[in-house]
């Protein structure tokens, strides 16, 4: 596979990342026998690392195009404002609600920026 066609699939590895890192906190907890509803538990930073990974991927997708998406150029930096800053609990509602908003808006960036 060629450069480029990777480049061109490259924003599904975006909710793939995000859902995926999450889903990987989720099991580790039940493994582990703790509650999943506990928002502060140490391996909830799987998924936070994840969601902000998927959002340097978003990034770096944005910048390939020949039209630049400021939102989508911006998501790691919103990413580390929403999930890494102390001001939200960055728990399993807030990593789903973020990974769903970067999913949009991989979508939305394939399909207008093209």
């Amino acid at each position: 596979m060629e450069l480029q066609d990777m480049n061109r699939r490259l924003w599904a590895a975006v909710p793939a990342v995000a859902f995926g890192g999450i889903l990987v906190s989720a099991v580790a907890l039940l493994v582990s026998g703790e509650s999943i509803m506990n928002v502060y538990h140490p391996y909830w930073a799987i998924g936070k690392w994840a969601c902000v990974a998927a959002s340097v991927i978003l990034a770096y997708v944005a910048y390939q195009k020949k039209r630049k998406d400021l939102v989508s150029l911006l998501a790691p930096l919103y990413a580390v404002l929403i999930l890494l800053t102390g001001d939200f609990s960055g728990g399993p509602i807030m990593q789903t609600v973020y990974a769903a908003t970067i999913t949009i808006l991989a979508v939305r960036l394939e399909k207008r920026f093209e």
